[in-house]
């Protein structure tokens, strides 16, 4: 079984949708003659197929719906002619906040389409019936009325030589639960300096261990160009976790824009050492360029912030708007995450949310509306 199956029948155990519905919703679209019909959470992840199975090229088309969905909160039906002639209908689920929560898919033989005439009272009460099959419990669902995200409070960490050291929360957007991320908040400044704090960050996570077990961490840690480009960082940071017993995802290095996006060639053998060490790489100031296309292929890269004026020009111009959500599409496909950067309104967070964005940095927490939400603040006191 390929690695799309096997997610497709895990996707149609996890969330089984009455065949009733979408038997009724194939009839629906009966005037549309419609060849197939599938239905698909907010993932992707096939829930239902009246017939045959999803192949990549089939899947490949639900994500960029449910990009364009999410980025179009007023659309709820797009109709497309594809390469091999075939023609596609998509529908979208929309939670009670106007969130796609998913999508039905169907190859149809009709010529043209009326999005009005596809989308009559009976094919939006069916897919209203489905997006509540989606839907979270209705606490959770309340909860999600306020400003989303999850903000846990920012860590002390008074390392060995005294030097007082924060990790700030990232404020989580999407629904669920999952790894807390934090970051360091000391800026990067040389090689040895940054090999030193990488030293003193995972030496006191190993011996600290139980503070964080109860749930699962992340910290990254932000290094300078020249640390990335410098051999002698590279064989200290080595050296650190194969005396360390550190768990998979427990530590990532931020790499700056000043070496992957500016000279990438030199930025690989790092990546290379990261990838055979199985620490994280976070790629800062993340913008789509041919740099980034050539690291990418990168299994040590798990997590993109992306550059603050991409993410701020998104939300006012379609150019940048299909930049963000190819990024997020990326992403997605990858398996990585996604953080928005210098987010100062829940507005902003709420769109980006919409948009994919995983994470929020609140770099000035104080600034940050978004970071106020707290439902679990952390109760990790980091001290020596």
């Amino acid at each position: 079984m390929t690695q799309l199956s096997e997610k497709t029948a895990s996707g149609m155990r996890r969330r089984p949708v009455p065949d009733d519905l979408g038997r009724a919703l194939l009839l629906a679209l009966g005037p549309w003659r419609a060849q197939s019909f599938s239905l698909h959470d907010s993932a992707g992840d096939t829930l239902w197929l009246s017939a045959g199975s999803i192949g990549p090229d089939e899947h490949g088309y639900v994500l960029a719906a449910l990009d364009v969905f999410t980025l179009e909160p007023n659309r709820n039906c797009i109709h497309r002619k594809l390469d091999d002639g075939r023609r596609a209908l998509f529908l979208a689920a929309r939670d009670p906040l106007g969130g796609c929560s998913g999508v039905g898919f169907a190859f149809i033989e009709s010529g043209v389409v009326d999005d009005t005439r596809v989308v009559t009272p009976a094919v939006r009460a069916l897919m209203q019936r489905f997006s509540m099959l989606l839907a979270p419990p209705v606490d959770k669902l309340q909860a999600a009325a306020a400003p989303p995200g999850e903000a846990d409070s920012s860590l002390p960490l008074d390392l060995p030589d005294n030097t007082p050291i924060r990790a700030r929360a990232y404020t989580r957007l999407q629904r669920g639960s999952g790894t807390r991320r934090f970051e360091v908040a000391v800026a990067p400044v040389g090689a040895q300096h940054d090999a030193a704090l990488f030293e003193r960050v995972v030496d006191w996570l190993v011996q600290h261990r139980q503070r964080y077990t109860s749930k699962p961490s992340s910290f990254a840690i932000a290094i300078s160009a020249a640390a990335v480009f410098d051999r002698g960082f590279a064989s200290r940071f080595e050296a650190c976790l194969k005396r360390n017993e550190v768990d998979e995802g427990l530590v990532m290095l931020i790499l700056p824009a000043a070496a992957w996006a500016e000279q990438p060639e030199r930025t690989l053998p790092l990546l290379e050492l990261c990838e055979r060490l199985h620490c994280r790489v976070v790629l800062d100031d993340f913008v789509l360029n041919d740099a980034a296309l050539k690291l990418l292929r990168c299994k040590a890269i798990r997590m993109l912030k992306l550059s603050a004026e991409l993410t701020t020009e998104a939300m006012q111009d379609r150019y940048p708007r299909a930049l963000l959500s190819a990024c997020t599409h990326i992403a997605r496909v990858l398996g990585i995450h996604c953080v928005a950067k210098q987010v100062t309104s829940n507005t902003a967070a709420r769109w980006l949310a919409a948009a994919g964005i995983d994470y929020i940095d609140p770099a000035n927490p104080a600034e940050t509306d978004a970071a106020k939400t707290t439902d679990e603040p952390v109760a990790l006191q980091l001290v020596s």
